[in-house]
């Protein structure tokens, strides 16, 4: 039941949802809130929409999932002719959801049903479809969803949080079973290209990545044998030939500010590099000094800087430890709330046996380049001129979308990277596991390419003989010498 204070709870929370649907009475999604291009991930989206389970979408602070909210709306009104007072959208962020309900939940559809629907949700014979954005801000909401799903209601439930440790953990305790996970970070490289490149020549990209490039690593990954991927990327090139160009100046962009969907247009990089530190203000104000255990926030800051520094390099929790001054079991639990607030990532030392790798020294990355050069305060176009921060943007921008590329291979398993060295002397980047395909990458982001380059990806190949391939991403060139494929970067990034 709504409480009722001197200023009618009931009044202020119809108010609040009218505000947050205003297609119950526009008719439609205003433009504002719907941006005109639709990134990959809405139409991986908008597959599993007519699915029973309910949808939950995490992913970092700022990487679109609200509007992706949007546009699945819009697509529902507009392309599926569903009725717009059979959508229900509510950002539970919004304090007074919290503070003046007893039941937010519950208070939340009956008002829902007295405003638009004119109905009860469990007898309604149409599908209504309930968005719950920031769903982590409701109390108990694994339970309280697990109750509403059991019900059988004719209801598909979208829930969406930037918090995915306590998505998670709810989920585990009351909906196995009743949930569709879905990560979604920032844009990846391809979804820019095809935003900057306009609907015409977009098409041709998405065409080209989706259907020479990928299909062309699915092949030879399948056939064991490097020349269908070699084949498939000259072919890819010819086609884009007239946008080469174009798409390396767009790279350079990627490098510098990645793919945060607000920094889509913005050509000031002060303004960019801002918005980017806000959202990792955000992430490590709401997600990490949450933590039960985070007893200095400002130790969990200096590591994120430390980090940011070291992008890419050998650590160990002992040897950060020394650095910050702390003990190393709360450098590990750190590292494991920056890792959870997709702040940073991992990759452990290849080993064979994934028992052993975890035990062992690993690699410590920012998560993408965009807050690495945010966090260090060197967003600014003079780092296109210094080729060993360049090298560590491409790197990490690479190790992102190799993990990207893994799941969109074979969704069904969680992807992993690992890093390897023999004798500390010879080092591969990273090492990809892909549809059941161990594949060495090397990163070298330059100009010329010699035989030293390929040294490390051969030792590899030569000790791990069930590898089908190397491959070595570079600047410009495209070839192969032995099993090793020398690919462009910007030409690598568009295919995952």
């Amino acid at each position: 039941m709504l409480r009722e204070t001197a200023i009618s709870t009931k009044d202020w929370l119809l108010r609040g949802l009218s505000s947050q649907n205003p297609w119950w009475t526009l008719g439609k999604v205003p433009q504002k809130l719907v941006m005109p291009y639709r990134r990959r991930d809405f139409y991986t989206l908008k597959e599993r929409m007519p699915e029973k389970k309910i949808l939950a979408i995490v992913g970092p602070r700022r990487a679109g999932k609200t509007t992706v909210l949007f546009q699945l709306v819009d697509d529902l009104i507009r392309e599926q002719s569903v009725d717009p007072k059979r959508i229900l959208f509510v950002n539970l962020d919004y304090p007074y959801l919290q503070k003046f309900l007893a039941r937010p939940f519950l208070d939340i559809l009956t008002a829902y049903e007295e405003a638009a629907l004119r109905g009860s949700v469990e007898d309604s014979s149409d599908r209504v479809y309930i968005f719950l954005d920031e769903v982590y801000a409701l109390a108990e909401w694994g339970a309280t969803l697990k109750g509403h799903f059991d019900r059988s209601t004719n209801t598909k439930l979208v829930v969406s949080g930037s918090s995915s440790p306590e998505i998670m953990r709810d989920a585990a305790k009351a909906l196995v079973g009743r949930l569709d996970r879905y990560v979604m970070m920032q844009m990846k490289f391809s979804d820019m290209a095809e935003y900057g490149a306009g609907e015409r020549n977009g098409r041709r990209v998405n065409q080209v990545s989706r259907e020479i490039l990928r299909e062309g690593i699915r092949k030879a990954l399948e056939k064991k044998d490097p020349k269908p991927l070699l084949g498939a990327f000259r072919e890819g090139q010819m086609n884009l030939s007239d946008m080469e160009s174009e798409l390396q100046a767009r790279l350079m962009d990627y490098l510098l500010k990645d793919g945060y969907p607000e920094n889509l247009d913005q050509d000031d990089l002060n303004i960019a590099a801002r918005n980017i530190s806000q959202a990792v203000e955000l992430a490590l104000l709401k997600d990490v000094m949450k933590m039960p255990d985070m007893r200095d926030p400002g130790k969990a800051q200096d590591l994120l800087g430390l980090i940011a520094q070291r992008s890419g390099s050998v650590s160990t929790p002992q040897s950060i430890a020394k650095a910050l001054q702390i003990d190393y079991r709360t450098v590990e639990k750190y590292l494991a709330h920056l890792e959870s607030a997709y702040l940073i990532s991992s990759s452990y030392r290849y080993s064979g046996s994934l028992y052993r790798s975890m035990a062992g020294k690993r690699k410590l990355y920012i998560s993408n380049s965009g807050v690495r050069n945010a966090v260090l305060g060197i967003l600014d176009e003079r780092l296109l001129g210094d080729p060993a921060q360049l090298g560590i943007c491409a790197e990490t921008a690479a190790l992102d979308h190799i993990r990207r590329l893994g799941f969109c291979l074979q969704p069904t398993i969680e992807p992993r990277t690992y890093y390897w060295r023999q004798a500390e002397k010879h080092e591969v980047d990273i090492v990809a596991n892909l549809v059941g395909r161990l594949v060495p990458i090397d990163v070298r982001f330059r100009e010329s390419i010699d035989q030293g380059d390929l040294s490390a990806l051969n030792r590899f190949m030569d000790e791990k003989n069930k590898c089908p391939f190397g491959i070595l991403l570079t600047k410009r060139h495209l070839g192969m010498e032995g099993r090793i494929v020398m690919l462009p970067l910007w030409l690598f990034l568009l295919a995952c």
